[in-house]
């Protein structure tokens, strides 16, 4: 097995070879850094020591670009002076680190881990570019061709480590789709902290609360919220709702620090943080961002930190290969909450199928968790979507006269002009309406607008 030494210092080499070879490694010295970038990426190798005391900086931005195209197990050499930045190395992709003097016995307990782990990492990795897109199913159900080639975009990007900006219209699946991108990354394991910046658009200024989707976040300190979601991933729900201070401090994270020109996307712990702060950042708008740009609205170089990746999910009415699947999708899922079947007639199918859905996914969901909980027989039949009947009787075949249901649609139809009007600004909605903003809140709830 090769093992790349990489240190100035020879005696350290000679200190560690004998035990190395007789645990089969053939031990390589190396102290130019770049070439030994080159010569680990091009020959391949079973693990590196890197000595971090051979030049703390070097040593730092030379992991930074050998994790960049994965490679081998990383072990740090360390002693007091370096101790300090070990953090810092296993942040940036070291898989452990020893101290000097260096005890062999711990240097190859220590290598057979790092080895270990970066197997489990290379399988991982496998897995995930095998499942693509199938791998995201679970949690976002597609057969139409678009949505299809977006969720191997998806899938594509979620292995990366730069922000991720996801359009399209309220209740297209924005959120559920930044989850299962967190699920299937390298954060997998870490916070998926989700903020509504519609409800907190002085997010970032300091003193102001923050209200959280992650019950492990506290409200009321930004640095809180970053430590929350530390070596994980931060929603920004509907982000153009930002205050511009809030931006401004936002954009401030994306900086890089001192010493730090890696260049990536992810956010980084200011001073007064968490040491080991390191957040990726998703976001989400139910309108056009460079809209928002041009109207001087949101911050030109926030959005271009933003654009690591950019995902635009079209509205349910353009998908309608994809109403089947969901439907059958969700009365699955009562089912299984239930234990009763669940089906559903081709007469009430083909009128969902057919159904504008100003709501999108989520009011599909609603709809057809509604009907199948209340449905006495488990047979769900165009009866049993009272509502749609009303506003789409026509698909139907059936004429509908009840004033209530008439009056449910018109007024849903109403906020739905409302929220496009006002550019999913639910506050300036609620002013077009003339109704309270409560009074909206609970609407959207109520027609599975929400």
């Amino acid at each position: 097995m090769r093992l790349l030494l990489l240190t100035s210092d020879q005696s350290l080499r000679d200190a560690l070879s004998p035990a190395l070879a007789d645990a089969g490694y053939e031990a390589w010295l190396r102290a130019d850094l770049d070439a030994a970038l080159i010569e680990a990426q091009a020959s391949g190798v079973e693990a590196l020591l890197l000595d971090l005391e051979a030049g703390e900086e070097a040593a730092l931005g030379f992991l930074r670009r050998y994790r960049a195209g994965g490679g081998a197990g990383v072990v740090m050499v360390t002693g007091d002076a370096g101790s300090r930045l070990a953090p810092v190395a296993l942040r940036e992709g070291a898989d452990a680190f020893v101290r000097r003097p260096v005890a062999p016995e711990e240097l190859l307990w220590t290598l057979h881990h790092a080895e270990e782990r970066e197997r489990l990492r290379q399988e991982v990795a496998r897995l995930r570019a095998t499942l693509g897109a199938r791998g995201l199913e679970p949690l976002v159900v597609a057969e139409d061709p678009k949505m299809r080639g977006l969720l191997e975009l998806a899938a594509r990007a979620a292995a990366g480590d730069g922000a991720v900006l996801i359009t399209g219209e309220r209740g297209t699946g924005k959120a559920l789709l930044a989850q299962a991108m967190h699920r299937f990354s390298r954060r997998g394991d870490g916070a998926f902290v989700a903020v509504d910046c519609d409800a907190a658009p002085d997010l970032f200024s300091p003193g102001n609360g923050v209200s959280t989707h992650d019950s492990s976040a506290t409200s009321g300190d930004p640095q809180v919220l970053w430590r929350s979601a530390s070596r994980g991933t931060l929603l920004l729900e509907e982000i153009l709702a930002l205050s511009p201070e809030s931006q401004s401090q936002l954009l401030a994270r994306f900086m890089p620090r001192p010493g730090n020109g890696n260049g990536h996307s992810n956010a980084h712990s200011h001073e007064g943080d968490a040491p080991d702060a390191d957040v990726r950042v998703m976001a989400t708008s139910c309108t056009p961002v460079d809209r928002a740009v041009g109207e001087g609205r949101f911050r030109p170089e926030l959005l271009q930190r933003l654009k690591g990746a950019v995902i635009s999910l079209p509205p349910l009415r353009e998908r309608a290969e994809d109403i089947p699947a969901l439907v059958t999708h969700f009365a699955q899922q009562v089912a299984s909450r239930t234990g009763r079947p669940i089906s559903i007639t081709p007469q009430a199918l083909a009128g969902l199928s057919s159904y504008v859905w100003p709501g999108n996914v989520r009011e599909l969901r609603q709809v057809v968790e509604r009907a199948a909980t209340l449905s006495p027989s488990g047979k769900l039949d165009r009866a049993d979507f009272p509502t749609i009947v009303a506003d789409k009787s026509l698909a139907f075949g059936v004429g509908g006269f009840a004033l209530r249901p008439q009056v449910e649609a018109i007024e849903r139809e109403a906020i739905v002009r409302a929220l496009a009007s006002a550019q999913g600004t639910r506050r300036e909605a609620a002013r077009l309406l003339q109704v309270s903003l409560r009074t909206l809140f609970y609407k959207l709830r109520r027609y599975g607008l929400a």
